[in-house]
């Protein structure tokens, strides 16, 4: 739009000259001509500006719409991405970097924007600059004679930035890992009087950032500065030139001014391509982060699926660990369709890790877990899935109602069965005790709830879910004795089509499986019912030994 209208000032110009030569011979015919000149040209600007608003309210309407529309899918492609990695992948990274790549990350892939300052960077000056050379090659050399030497010093700052820059996105996520953590543990902060020691972690990573921060300024600015420079100059070896060509005859003082404003024209797009530049380098770097992220190795599926042909589950030499620690070493074991298996052992010994490889959240080391003859790795992931359900121990309720929750378990649930469901797993009576009953809100995470009212709205879910395979960790570690006789009372209604998998501490709400497998430093070292092993005089038997005893403990006050 510059060319065309100072082109459209010449043109004008040379009417000018032409006008007074021909008021010679009649000036009212003239001056006519010179009016509907101007006048035409007035309306071409008009036109020239009116399609411009329009084209560049179009475009940018679109631009937007296609940028927003690619983070929204590439926000979903990242959550399904998540769903399908391990869970050491979540063991292994804390919650600021992978809050980062569905916000910062994402938040700077603005392509729309980096593209339009490339080709107002690229085009305008060209066609500046031609325009230019076709009036005057003399002064269209001097012009451009210091864009290359702009351009070194632009792609020396680039180098600095993307270094630099990487270093803050670091420290910055660092920090967001120091706000979560401090934010969700706030609780046992406070309890352990805690707060000033996990606060000065937190302005620890504040700092750092800042520092970072400051860093990435203090090292791109001279580059910055030097490639402003060397533009600058440019416009002033113009001026000395072209002034002196004014002076020795060789240049009209139009012409001249027409050159100056076209110099102002032909270097505001490469000055703003600075800013470009570190756009592109933001997003270059964010690029790079969401690469690292999808080249996490998924669970592996294999193209010749299995289909399952009944409930059985089998471990045959599994063998499994974390990083470098063993977890489970040469484990066999058979769980029985429509059966009750009890895992106990002390804290460590793979009880939990068990389950975690039924569901298949890690592949094993060596061996392989089997379910119905199907090696679970060669099951596809949504109908294994759909064999399983699981009541963790660290029960997760969504901010939504206790009705969703429930429901959760089987979406197409009606209300009757949902409150089927609850009352199973025997908490429909305090969920209608509650203000707003099955509506009412539970907060983030179940905030507003007891330990144990949300376990058992989790058992509702699981219930509600009704899949084959059932699988509890600690599933009754947080219920008062009252409710954990109404627990196992929907436990055994539950396994009577169900193959449950109990893991318990509270040996007392397992004595009625149908096997027990004893599990130590990885290994199953006894198996069968409880009868069986309290007559065997194992570790089962001395665990079960240390819990009967822990019922006679009392707290004693001493006299002083």
């Amino acid at each position: 739009s510059y060319v065309i209208y100072l082109v459209l000032v010449e043109l004008f110009q040379a009417s000018q000259v032409s006008s007074s030569v021909s008021n010679s011979i009649a000036t009212g015919v003239a001056n006519s001509v010179d009016s509907g000149q101007l006048w035409g040209y007035v309306a071409l600007i008009v036109a020239l500006c009116v399609a411009q608003i329009v084209c560049g309210y179009k475009a940018n309407v679109q631009a937007y719409g296609l940028t927003i529309a690619v983070q929204t899918r590439l926000r979903l492609f990242l959550a399904d991405y998540i769903r399908r990695l391990p869970l050491g992948f979540f063991t292994q990274r804390d919650t600021g970097t992978v809050d980062a790549l569905f916000t910062t990350n994402i938040m700077y892939l603005e392509p729309h924007h980096v593209l339009e300052s490339l080709i107002n960077a690229v085009v305008t000056p060209i066609m500046i600059f031609l325009v230019m050379l076709a009036y005057d090659w003399r002064l269209a050399l001097v012009l451009a004679s210091s864009v290359p030497f702009a351009l070194l010093a632009l792609r020396y700052g680039e180098g600095v930035f993307a270094r630099v820059w990487r270093i803050q996105a670091e420290t910055r996520v660092k920090a967001n890992a120091r706000m979560v953590e401090y934010i969700q543990g706030i609780a046992v902060i406070r309890a352990f009087n805690l707060a000033g020691d996990r606060l000065h972690q937190f302005r620890t990573g504040l700092k750092e950032y800042r520092t970072a921060s400051l860093r990435t300024v203090t090292e791109i600015v001279p580059a910055l500065t030097i490639f402003l420079a060397v533009l600058e100059l440019g416009f002033a070896l113009l001026l000395v030139v072209g002034a002196a060509f004014v002076a020795n005859g060789s240049l009209t003082g139009d012409r001249f001014l027409f050159f100056m404003v076209l110099g102002l024209a032909f270097y505001a797009p490469l000055i703003a391509m600075s800013d470009m530049m570190e756009l592109y380098r933001i997003m270059q770097n964010c690029v790079r982060n969401l690469n690292e992220f999808v080249r996490s190795p998924m669970l592996p599926t294999t193209p010749t699926p299995q289909q399952p042909n009944d409930t059985t589950i089998e471990f045959k030499d599994v063998s499994f660990s974390y990083g470098e620690e063993k977890v489970l070493d040469q484990v066999n074991l058979t769980i029985p369709p429509g059966s009750i298996t009890a895992l106990v052992g002390p804290s460590g010994s793979g009880k939990t890790t068990i389950t975690n490889l039924i569901a298949r959240f890690w592949d094993v080391d060596q061996g392989s877990v089997t379910l119905g003859g199907a090696d679970v790795r060669q099951i596809p992931s949504n109908t294994l899935l759909e064999q399983i359900t699981m009541v963790f121990q660290d029960v997760y309720l969504f901010n939504d109602t206790i009705f969703e929750n429930i429901r959760f378990g089987n979406p197409n649930a009606t209300e009757s069965q949902v409150i089927a469901a609850a009352q199973a797993a025997r908490c429909h009576e305090f969920i209608n005790q509650l203000p707003d009953g099955y509506h009412t809100m539970v907060g983030e995470g179940g905030a507003t709830l007891s330990g144990g009212e949300k376990q058992r709205i989790s058992i509702a879910r699981a219930l509600l879910k009704d899949a084959p395979i059932v699988l509890l960790d600690e599933a009754t570690a947080s219920i008062d004795p009252e409710n954990e006789r109404l627990i196992q009372q929907a436990f055994q209604a539950l396994s009577l089509h169900k193959t449950l998998v109990i893991i318990a501490h509270r040996l007392t709400t397992i004595a009625a499986a149908d096997q027990i497998l004893v599990l130590d430093q990885g290994r199953v070292v006894e198996r069968g019912t409880h009868d069986m092993l309290m007559v065997a005089k194992g570790l089962y038997q001395h665990l079960w030994d240390v819990k009967a005893r822990s019922h006679g403990w009392k707290i004693v006050q001493h006299a002083d």
